[in-house]
């Protein structure tokens, strides 16, 4: 796990861990006595499993003593049934229950997104995430995105440069693309256009990549035929499970997916938790 994403999560896990009061846990405190148990984590239905890295982290920050022990392997397809277990105090399996399963479940949920959206293109193309992530977990869901063999878009507004239309207001395309390549040399251009002039003028001042937002696939095949200089196409917005494949098969280099991380229906996921 690189630096910056378990650096993420470490963060992430300290938050979610105090905002359910994971150590006052009146009930358990309340209803049983302290003993010995094994949690077992559940797939609840077909999905890719992602985040499963992820138990150690919540479980060392609980009770360092749990172990950690996974029945299935990161990235696998998955039917249902038993994904992991986890072995230790019992107050502290119940401590960190909701925790493990909100997100292992949020990872698996991308993961499996990500994964039908890749199917659906049959590598024609690239399907790429955006920074339409939820706040704080910006690096867990690009990570889920990569599981599921989605690419990464860039991370943050330093990662790369994209010049879209807020950015135009008093310049043009090729003043934007000078200006950007003068403050910021070798950083990866990218520069969004919604028609045939701002095309063609992206073409002319050849930044490394063109965002192709809100087109139909009809009008990206016919910027596709028309990029002798081989810039990365990147074709967005509106585009769906049902008609990702339309797109792909137009020729473009890429296809970036908001609702991979702002709006993936959650995959079914539990935890049952037993004496010893």
């Amino acid at each position: 796990m690189e630096c910056r994403l378990l650096n993420e999560l470490t963060r992430n896990i300290e938050i979610a861990l105090r905002e359910d009061e994971a150590f006052r846990d009146h009930t358990s405190v309340a209803c049983l006595e302290r003993s010995p148990g094994v949690a077992t984590l559940f797939l609840k239905e077909n999905g890719m499993i992602a985040g499963l890295p992820f138990l150690e982290l919540i479980a060392y920050a609980v009770d360092p003593s749990i172990q950690v022990r996974l029945m299935r392997e990161e990235g696998m397809k998955g039917i249902p049934g038993a994904v992991a277990e986890l072995v230790g105090p019992i107050h502290g399996l119940l401590a960190m229950e909701r925790t493990a399963i909100n997100f292992v479940q949020h990872a698996t949920s991308i993961a499996s997104e990500t994964a039908r959206y890749v199917e659906a293109a049959q590598g024609f193309c690239d399907i790429l995430d955006t920074r339409k992530t939820l706040p704080g977990h910006r690096y867990l869901q690009k990570y889920a995105v990569k599981i599921g063999g989605g690419k990464n878009h860039r991370f943050h507004l330093a990662d790369q440069i994209l010049i879209k239309d807020n950015h135009l207001i008093h310049l043009s395309i090729a003043e934007a693309i000078r200006r950007a390549r003068e403050h910021f040399p070798g950083k990866w251009i990218q520069v969004e256009v919604e028609d045939e002039k701002m095309f063609e003028e992206a073409v002319n001042a050849c930044p490394d990549a063109i965002l192709l937002d809100n087109m139909d696939p009809k009008q990206i095949r016919s910027f596709v035929v028309r990029n002798p200089k081989k810039i990365y196409l990147e074709a967005s917005g509106g585009i769906e499970l049902k008609n990702i494949r339309s797109y792909a098969e137009t020729g473009v280099n890429g296809i970036s997916v908001g609702k991979l991380t702002h709006s993936v229906r959650a995959i079914d996921m539990s935890l049952k938790i037993r004496r010893t």
